[in-house]
């Protein structure tokens, strides 16, 4: 009777860590936060980046905000806040995150175009 218990309570342990890390590891990545490092400077409305790492994320994604931030990598420095609108990732890309860059002018930092956050159909295009 008394392994039983220990049995039982281990076990309720166990399933009790597993709920807890599944449900806090969905939640960290609610937002679809991204990093990406890029070798020269970049344009979003508004703002230009110079090279380095950032991470973006989508702000409030339980309302279905259309907001983006833009952050350092470790989220202590704000870059951007920006709206954007929704958008379908194209067909021929793979469901990786990715960036995609406009066209700009011979000697200025190409703008971002979109944002398509890992595993996501739809990608957030920036509004310029």
């Amino acid at each position: 009777m008394f392994a039983r218990k220990i049995v039982h309570t281990l076990c309720g342990v166990v399933l009790l860590g597993v709920f807890a890390t599944s449900s806090t590891g969905a939640f960290e990545n609610a937002n679809r936060a991204t990093h990406f490092t890029f070798s020269g400077p970049v344009r979003l409305p508004g703002a230009t980046l110079p090279a380095g790492t950032y991470t973006f994320a989508v702000v409030n994604p339980d309302t279905g905000s259309d907001a983006v931030k833009v952050t350092s990598r470790d989220g202590s420095k704000l870059y951007a806040l920006k709206l954007t609108r929704s958008t379908y990732r194209p067909a021929s890309r793979d469901m990786k995150s990715a960036i995609t860059f406009g066209e700009a002018p011979a000697g200025t930092p190409p703008p971002v175009k979109a944002w398509y956050p890992d595993g996501d159909t739809h990608g957030r295009e920036f509004i310029y």
